[in-house]
């Protein structure tokens, strides 16, 4: 199977906007709304959302789209390979804010930081929940058998051993938070891998190439009129409509996925340099917190003001400096797995 770069550059992309999101995330929440910027900030928080569900998107049509599924490839290359990612990165972020607030506190308190992750890693966790369930569906789709292994496994895990770790006779608040990484309430996400792969079977036009960005664009004005609207009515910025589930955000993911599909076929003059930007990306979205942190301790940081070119100036410079780390790092043996 041929290279779908189009495929690495929606990935990028994304990739990009959830940065966005996270840079720029408690500047909005903070901002007045009498400020100039509320309503700039506003649409920027409002159009970088769809980047979240797309990766969902791109899941599905990766996973389900391939000829065969082979299970004992696809746990340990998925499953646990995030799942291991989770606790490595878990680990490392417990231990960062630690050493950056000068104490470490007790043993308890951080295994309970580790099990929580940093607040960045519910999207691993999901991801692993939805992994659980690919199989199943890749199965319902193609009409193919399915080991009942998978099934008996997948019951056993999110069901019997989550279920018991509730059952402890005293609060066990360690267990009880290490359930809430695989919950049910991730199952959601699902329909978007199904919609990823049911976008990914159709043929797109040179049409969709300006519209889909028009619906993308109209959408995001649309949305941001309803969130200021509601902002107002609250007295605080708030995101209304900013859900992964909300149909304006359903409408921009789908829009925004559609036009890199559109792509299919054109050809790319740095193929290589988008198949490996693209390939940084996992470990991208692993760093990108902590990088933040860091250009914050160096006095790099959002502000009100010249708020709209310091997010996007913060979230392109800490881009560049986290695609820049994970492309040197994954030449390295030891690390590269680790991202």
């Amino acid at each position: 199977m041929s290279r779908r770069y189009e495929l690495d550059l929606c990935r990028i992309t994304a990739c990009i906007m959830v940065i966005i999101i996270h840079a720029g995330s408690a500047l909005y929440h903070s901002c007045p709304l009498y400020e100039p910027a509320f309503v700039p900030l506003c649409f920027i928080s409002t159009a970088v959302r769809g980047s979240v569900p797309v990766f969902f998107m791109l899941t599905g049509l990766l996973m389900l789209s391939r000829e065969k599924l082979a299970l004992g490839h696809f746990f340990r290359r998925h499953v646990l390979r995030l799942a291991g990612l989770f606790l490595f990165w878990s680990v490392l972020y417990a231990l960062g804010s630690r050493f950056s607030s000068g104490s470490f506190g007790s043993a308890y308190d951080f295994f309970y930081s580790v099990m929580a992750g940093h607040y960045h890693m519910w999207f691993i966790a999901a991801m692993v929940t939805c992994c659980l369930f690919i199989p199943i569906l890749y199965a319902a789709i193609r009409g193919a058998k399915l080991d009942t292994r998978w099934l008996l496994g997948v019951f056993l895990f999110l069901v019997l051993l989550m279920q018991n770790c509730n059952l402890t006779p005293d609060p066990a608040y360690i267990l009880n938070r290490f359930t809430l990484n695989f919950t049910f309430d991730y199952l959601p996400y699902l329909l978007y891998i199904i919609w990823g792969w049911y976008l990914g079977q159709r043929e797109y036009g040179r049409r969709m190439l300006w519209l889909a960005p028009l619906v993308f664009l109209l959408t995001a004005v649309l949305t941001t009129v309803g969130n200021v609207w509601y902002s107002n009515y609250r007295g605080y910025a708030d995101g209304w409509l900013f859900s992964y589930f909300s149909l304006p955000n359903f409408i921009m993911a789908s829009a925004m996925f559609c036009f890199f599909l559109a792509l299919k076929g054109h050809a790319f003059k740095h193929g290589k340099l988008i198949h490996r930007l693209s390939d940084c990306t996992l470990g991208v979205y692993l760093l990108h917190p902590l990088m933040l942190n860091i250009l914050e301790r160096f006095g790099v940081a959002v502000g009100l003001q010249h708020a709209v070119l310091s997010l996007l100036g913060v979230a392109a410079l800490c881009a560049v400096l986290c695609f820049a780390v994970s492309y040197v790092a994954k030449k390295i043996p030891l690390v590269r797995n680790l991202l």
